[in-house]
């Protein structure tokens, strides 16, 4: 136990003279050297920046940019989102360079405010995020697309395909903003509509169908609201070939979709506005039930639609 408080000690030592100079900058210097980049939240805007510039400093040249994306980008971003973004890399990351980026985040993680808990991204090597890829439907090369990746409010880095998909790549391709780096209009190609409804159709199926017979992990009270808003979303994407946020997509679903699930709808986007809702909280049995009927007509409706 001591010798690995030692090994540990000395890997802290060895990376914080890396990042000794971003900590000895101020918040607003650290914004100046990046790209200007406002939320409506400063506190979130300096954890971006210093986060930027610490994850440049250990990576060095293979770091080429970090990019916003999600309901940052595509609106909507409230207190309960999480903050989803992506590193792009000029190669895949060394066993060094993992255990360089895992004490970047550590030492975010540990900071005294609400956002360093609720980042959620991936390392994207140039060369695959210029690729299409998606994990849906599954295949047996799944492994082949797992990427270097921050679960939303987790510590320790993991390998996932979570981030490998058209969404992903879309919305920061069309939408992204650069906190550092290049437009990131040169580092992915253009995806036609069809071609991203294609995979949402294949998420929708894929997931839905999933979660239908995995339905014990998502009972409380925060999925419960989730899974309605975000299917609505979903199969706004698929009609209009394009990603969303979710208040474009429930707007839209009360409009296109049977009528009987605007109350359910309405409820789900209530919910949402509490700030406190969490996955620690039981669901309401009713509601969730509710909620997983829609689910499965979610399901239908994507797989009675043709993308030419």
């Amino acid at each position: 136990m001591a010798q690995a408080r030692r090994r540990r000690a000395g890997v802290e030592q060895k990376f914080s003279r890396i990042l000794c100079v971003t900590k000895s900058l101020s918040p607003s210097q650290f914004i100046m050297k990046t790209n200007n980049l406002k939320t409506q939240y400063p506190e979130l805007d300096s954890v971006m920046a210093k986060l930027a510039k610490n994850l440049q400093n250990v990576l060095g040249e293979n770091f080429v940019g970090l990019y916003l994306q999600g309901s940052l980008v595509l609106g909507d971003f409230d207190l309960t989102s999480d903050v989803d973004f992506i590193v792009v890399v000029n190669k895949e990351l060394t066993e060094e360079e993992v255990k360089k980026v895992q004490y970047v985040h550590t030492n975010t993680y540990n900071q005294d405010n609400r956002w360093v808990k609720r980042l959620e991204y991936s390392y994207f090597p140039k060369n695959i995020l210029r690729k299409t890829s998606s994990p849906f439907p599954i295949t047996n090369d799944q492994k082949n697309k797992e990427l270097w990746y921050f679960n939303n409010g987790h510590p320790t880095i993991e390998r996932s395909d979570h981030c490998n998909t058209l969404v992903t790549r879309w919305t920061v391709r069309e939408k992204g903003k650069a906190v550092i780096g290049p437009d990131p209009k040169s580092l992915i190609e253009p995806i036609s509509p069809n071609t991203l409804r294609r995979e949402i159709k294949d998420t929708l199926i894929g997931w839905g169908e999933y979660l239908l017979k995995n339905p014990k992990q998502y009972e409380n009270r925060f999925y419960q609201s989730y899974l309605v808003l975000n299917f609505c979303r979903i199969l706004h994407d698929l009609d209009k070939g394009e990603i969303s946020s979710k208040l474009v997509g429930i707007t839209w679903a009360k409009v296109n979709l049977d009528s009987k699930w605007i109350p359910l709808i309405d409820y789900c986007w209530e919910e949402r506005k509490d700030t406190s809702i969490s996955v620690k909280q039981p669901a309401k049995p009713e509601i969730y039930k509710q909620s997983l009927q829609f689910v499965k007509y979610a399901v239908e409706e994507g797989k009675r639609y043709i993308v030419n």
